[in-house]
C-alpha cells in the first residue's frame, strides 16, 4: 500500500432504508470483511482514509451501530493485520477472545484481524482506525495475549504519549504533504512502549534477536545462523522461538528489511538509486530485491518510489 489521496466514503446519498447494507459494504471494503447492524434504518456514517505505505488511516464518524467479524468472514479474506481503535467521541464497546474493553474519548485498543470481534457505539461516535500489519509491532506472543482486546487509557502510559500524536495523524488527513514519516514514527512508537509493557522479562530471547536483526539488516550475510551464533543458541530453537509468534526468522529478516527500503524510497531527499536502497538493506541483487518487493507491496521499487513521491 502506498499513499493515495484521502478517500472519504458516505451513507448521505443513499436513501435511508438502504444505508445500513451500504455501510457494511463501505467498511468492509475499507478495513475487512464485517457485518454491521443499526437500531435506527436512518442511520448515517462516513469513513475518511488514507493508506500510508501498509498502514490504513481513518476516522469513522457514525450513529449508533454495531460491526461484528465472524470466523467465516476471516476465514475467506487476507489475513495478518492489527487494528488500533482511538476514540475521539463518544463510547464504544469492544469485545474480542471473552474481554471486554470500554473506551471513552482517548482511550484505544489493539484487537486482531484474525479473531472474531464486536465493536458497538451505543451513541453517535468518532474513531480513528489504524490497521497495519501484524510484523509491524515487535509483540511476542505473550505480549500480545496481554495487550490485545485490552483497554489502553488516555492518561495513563502508553496512551498518554500516543493518543495526542494518533489525533495529530488522523488531522493530517487529506493534508498536502504526506502524513507517511509520521505514521512510521507513531508505530514505532507503539511498537517500542507495547514490547516495554508486555515483556516478559528483559532479555527476552525473541526480544533480543528481532534487535539483533534490526542493527544488522545491511549486512547482506545476516540470516538465521548468524542471529542464532550471536544469542549462543541453536538455530534450530531460534526458529522455534519465531514459529511460537507466527512467523520465521527467515521471513522476520527479509519483512524487517523490505520496510526500511518502503521508507527510503518513499523519502523525498533521499535520491539514491533503487538498486542502492536495496543494497543498503542487505538486498544487493537488484533483480531479486524488486522481485521480493514487488511481492510484498504490488508495485516494483521504481513504481513505488514514482507514487509515493507524486
Amino acid at each position: 500500500m502506498v499513499h493515495t489521496a484521502t478517500k472519504i466514503l458516505s451513507t448521505r446519498a443513499v436513501p435511508g432504508g438502504e444505508s445500513v447494507d451500504y455501510w457494511r459494504h463501505v467498511i468492509s471494503d475499507a478495513f475487512v470483511p464485517l457485518e454491521a447492524a443499526a437500531p435506527e434504518p436512518s442511520f448515517r456514517g462516513e469513513v475518511r482514509m488514507d493508506r500510508l505505505g501498509s498502514t490504513l488511516v481513518s476516522r469513522v464518524d457514525a450513529g449508533p451501530h454495531r460491526v461484528r467479524r465472524t470466523k467465516a468472514m476471516i476465514g475467506a479474506s487476507e489475513r495478518g493485520y492489527y487494528k488500533l481503535g482511538l476514540q475521539v467521541r463518544g463510547s464504544c464497546l469492544l469485545v474480542q477472545d471473552g474481554r471486554e474493553a470500554l473506551l471513552g474519548p482517548g482511550d484505544f485498543a489493539l484487537y486482531d484481524t484474525d479473531r472474531p470481534y464486536t465493536l458497538a457505539f451505543a451513541e453517535p461516535t468518532s474513531m480513528a482506525v489504524f490497521m497495519f500489519p501484524r510484523e509491524r509491532l515487535r509483540l511476542t506472543a505473550e505480549g500480545a495475549r496481554q495487550i490485545l482486546s485490552r483497554p489502553l487509557r488516555g492518561d495513563d502510559e502508553p496512551g498518554s504519549l500516543l493518543s495526542p500524536l494518533f489525533r495529530r495523524l488522523v488531522g493530517r488527513l487529506g493534508s498536502a504533504t504526506s502524513p507517511m514519516p509520521l505514521a512510521d514514527a507513531v508505530l514505532d512508537l507503539l511498537s517500542a512502549l507495547l514490547s516495554e509493557q508486555t515483556a516478559a522479562a528483559p532479555d527476552s530471547l525473541v526480544l533480543r534477536a528481532q534487535a539483533y536483526i534490526d542493527t544488522h539488516l545491511s549486512d547482506p550475510d545476516l540470516c538465521p545462523d548468524t542471529v542464532a551464533a550471536a544469542l549462543h543458541i541453536s538455530t534450530r530453537y531460534l526458529q522455534k522461538l519465531f514459529a511460537e509468534q507466527g512467523t520465521g526468522v527467515a521471513g522476520w529478516i527479509r519483512s524487517r528489511r523490505l520496510e526500511q527500503c518502503r521508507r527510503d524510497l518513499s523519502r523525498p531527499g533521499l535520491t539514491r538509486p533503487v538498486s542502492a536502497v536495496g543494497a543498503a538493506w542487505g538486498l544487493p541483487d537488484a533483480a531479486h530485491f524488486s522481485r521480493t518487493f514487488k511481492a510484498a507491496y504490488g508495485l516494483s521499487p521504481r513504481e513505488f518510489r514514482a507514487r509515493a513521491l507524486s
